[in-house]
């Protein structure tokens, strides 16, 4: 049976904080790698006996079809269903959670690629959305904070003693989950600008491009949202001497070509100094150095660097931006067998060299040295 007492916060702390680690250097590869080296480690530090086949039941059988994970308490009574899917490939396996949990009159259930634990209360009203009583994503919370999370909603004995259970239901009644997250909606629109957020800069360059017929360069686009920032209304209407305006960017096309992007970058990789025509060819340029220098680097890289709408590296084009086809042709094959996106703000570029040096073993400012406008 699990132990009465589950292991002080730091210990889970310092679990969660290597978990972040690893997670952000793309180490989990697969549902297996989550499912054991993510899963597991965070239910026995909170108290649950992982090899106990009655507390923690894995490839629990429903039928025909099966749940990564089945939490008992006590014998004779099924708490939890975890389903565990890899990293960012979650999307959709609600509802597959959902059949299982309801289907067997499970009170809680819990959905996970590792890096995002979203908690159900499947009996409850409402979408699926709505009977999530919490979504912890341990990359973006504080590790602290990601603690009492799992701690709340997970922790041997307040399951056992169905306090975790009551918390879950009186976080999905109370009305002051809407207040605080209300309030914290100027917090969230600040950061989308400020961190020029994938889908905000996709939703502002399609209305762009509806209104003229004409895609604009990300780093336009990017330039505008951070011009929202220090307070300039008008944006790119406050050109710098020289820059092209937006009335003469090309019509949509591959974006090395787009002489709006083009601007000059110097750089040095591993001590040789370096010129590139844009900030994607200087990027190009460097994945492709490190992937000839590494043959298993790209296929690492690919899950470090994948974003919520995008995978910025896949193995065929269509699945660079599977949520938009139409980008399609914003890709190019970086190696054989792997295409990257360029469909990307200076921004994401920049995290993307050093997810690439996390990767490699190397060092931003070291082996890798490079600056790009608008990126810090």
């Amino acid at each position: 049976m699990p132990t009465e007492q589950t292991a002080g916060a730091a210990l889970v702390e310092q679990l969660i904080d290597r978990i972040k680690e690893r997670v952000g250097s793309g180490q989990f590869q697969s549902e297996a790698a989550v499912r054991e080296a993510i899963v597991l480690p965070v239910l026995q530090a909170l108290g649950w006996e992982i090899f106990d086949p009655n507390s923690v039941l894995r490839e629990y059988t429903l039928g025909s079809r099966r749940v990564d994970y089945a939490l008992s308490s006590m014998p004779h009574k099924t708490d939890i269903f975890i389903e565990v899917k890899a990293v960012g490939q979650a999307v959709g396996a609600d509802k597959q959670l959902f059949e299982y949990a309801f289907h067997e009159g499970i009170p809680f259930a819990i959905l996970t690629d590792g890096r995002e634990w979203n908690f159900f209360l499947p009996g409850e009203q409402g979408s699926y959305d709505e009977r999530r009583v919490q979504k912890l994503d341990l990359i973006e919370r504080p590790t602290k904070d990601s603690v009492e999370i799992l701690r709340r909603y997970l922790e041997f004995g307040r399951v056992r003693s169905g306090t975790a259970l009551e918390s879950a239901r009186d976080d999905y009644k109370s009305i002051s989950k809407r207040k605080t997250a209300a309030s914290k909606i100027p917090t969230a629109w600040h950061e989308l600008v400020r961190e020029s957020d994938e889908y905000l800069m996709d939703v502002v360059a399609e209305k762009t491009e509806a209104i003229c017929g004409y895609r604009p360069a990300p780093e336009d686009v990017e330039e505008f949202l951070l011009g929202l920032t220090k307070g300039s209304p008008s944006g790119l209407g406050s050109q710098k001497p020289g820059r092209s305006s937006p009335a003469s960017a090309t019509p949509t096309q591959a974006p090395l070509a787009s002489p709006v992007s083009e601007r000059s970058i110097r750089y040095e990789l591993f001590g040789q100094a370096k010129a590139a025509g844009s900030a994607i060819e200087a990027l190009i340029d460097i994945l492709r150095t490190l992937a000839n220098r590494n043959p298993q680097f790209v296929e690492r890289l690919a899950p470090a660097v994948r974003g919520r709408t995008r995978s910025h590296l896949a193995r065929s084009r269509t699945d660079v931006y599977p949520q938009k086809p139409e980008l399609t042709e914003y890709t190019i094959e970086l190696v054989p067998g792997w295409w990257l996106g360029t469909n990307i703000s200076n921004r994401d570029k920049m995290k993307i060299i050093q997810k690439a040096c996390e990767v490699g073993g190397l060092k931003v400012g070291k082996d890798i040295s490079i600056q790009l406008p608008n990126a810090g």
